[in-house]
């Protein structure tokens, strides 16, 4: 019997259409299944209803969804407080496809890179704009220091990483220091949010690179390269550090750890199976990955065409929720996600409608779309208190949502 339970199974993940999971049962139940049997199976559902009471298969399924709930538990409700409504909508930022979006502190002013070469600040006023020219190539992420809000890190196509000083026009030396220390695309680079200590840069050469502030004269900021982690499995993807700690989090292309980097510890190095059985199938790999606002947790967007995003426990394996966007056969499709605030909800894009998605993080319910404010692949998003959400994307446009219908004062 159980051979034939096993059997039938297989079936009917073979006649619906289940391949991703039909792989993952057939490693796991492994000499269990009797292939020869397969087509001659009889239909699960009438082997399920022969079942001596109790039955085992529910009493499994009741287990895991016990499980679920229990994990869930530690999340908070929704309360329908998030962005929805389009306020604003710059279309003469860059007259190419946009990759990356931060916001200043200091000014709330909106930086953006293009495959034009340019980093550019967007004052939300629409009273100026200054432009920098970095690197050889496009950048390819923003971020700022969280005490120094002037200075800015770029990334580049090129390889190379740079600081740049904000409050100087380009054309007086606005670049103060450079770092060539990768070989192929830098992929992001991030200060450490606490307070601005630590640099990390993630590459296509496989590496992390860590550059630790200087004191140097007249309280000047500069970097030291102190670190260099790898080389991984593949290209690294993604990094972020957890939000009151120097714990780096990094994502690897054909990898199925999360890898957790104790800066403070003499960069001890842990690493976490992403997948659930604990085995070391590759099945997807990590494309984005974010903190939730308290720190407890750690969000991963997958390349997986189902559009599956996945919620751990910070240095644990454990899959507190699974999440599904709108699937997408599309290689290309760049996924990427973004918390509110409140840590109730996030916001998913990568979908072929190039809609803006709202999640809310304990159910997985959909609770809204943000539609018509895209007609290409959003790229990049990120997140202001003050400002809003803040999106870019292929079709060149600089797109701002909010709460209220509220107009931005220009």
């Amino acid at each position: 019997m159980p051979d034939q339970v096993h059997a039938a199974v297989l079936q009917f993940l073979l006649r619906n259409g289940y391949k991703e999971t039909q792989e993952a049962f057939v490693r796991e139940a492994g000499e269990k299944i009797d292939f020869e049997s397969v087509e001659e199976a009889p239909p699960v559902e009438r082997l399920l209803g022969e079942q001596p009471t109790p039955d085992p298969v529910n009493q499994v399924a009741d287990l895991l969804a016990d499980i679920q709930l229990e994990r869930t538990q530690e999340l908070e409700d929704g309360d329908d407080d998030y962005y929805t409504t389009l306020i604003d909508s710059f279309t003469n930022v860059h007259s190419s496809n946009i990759l990356s979006i931060a916001i200043e502190p200091n000014t709330g002013a909106i930086a953006t890179s293009s495959t034009d070469r340019t980093v550019k600040l967007t004052e939300t006023s629409n009273t100026g704009q200054r432009v920098y020219h970095p690197h050889q190539g496009p950048v390819l992420s923003i971020d700022f220091h969280p005490q120094t809000p002037h200075l800015m890190l770029t990334t580049s196509m090129d390889g190379s990483s740079a600081l740049i000083d904000t409050r100087k026009e380009e054309e007086d030396n606005a670049v103060f220091q450079r770092f060539t220390d990768h070989k192929k695309y830098v992929i992001r680079g991030i200060f450490s949010p606490v307070d601005g200590r630590y640099i990390a840069t993630a590459s296509y050469d496989r590496m992390i690179n860590i550059y630790e502030q200087q004191q140097v004269e007249k309280g000047d900021v500069e970097y030291k390269l102190a670190k260099q982690l790898g080389p991984f499995l593949g290209n690294v993807e993604t990094i972020c550090f957890l939000p009151n700690d120097n714990i780096l989090v990094a994502g690897v292309h054909d990898d199925n750890y999360l890898h957790y980097i104790h800066l403070d510890d003499r960069y001890r190095h842990e690493k976490y199976n992403m997948n659930s059985n604990g085995d070391d199938w590759v099945s997807f790999s990590p494309l984005w990955v974010s903190p939730s606002p308290d720190g407890r947790h750690v969000l991963v967007s997958t390349n997986q065409n189902t559009g599956r995003l996945i919620l751990f426990a910070v240095q644990q394996a454990t899959q507190i929720q699974n999440y599904y966007d709108i699937p997408s056969e599309n290689q290309f499709a760049t996924r990427r996600h973004c918390w509110h605030p409140s840590g109730r909800y996030f916001y998913v894009s990568g979908g072929d409608d190039y809609c803006i998605r709202v999640i809310e993080t304990k159910t997985g319910r959909l609770t809204a779309e943000l539609e018509g404010g895209h007609t290409a692949m959003v790229r990049a998003m990120t997140l202001d208190q003050q400002l809003g959400l803040v999106t870019g994307g292929f079709d060149h446009l600089v797109n701002v949502w909010a709460k209220t219908p509220t107009p931005m004062i220009r």
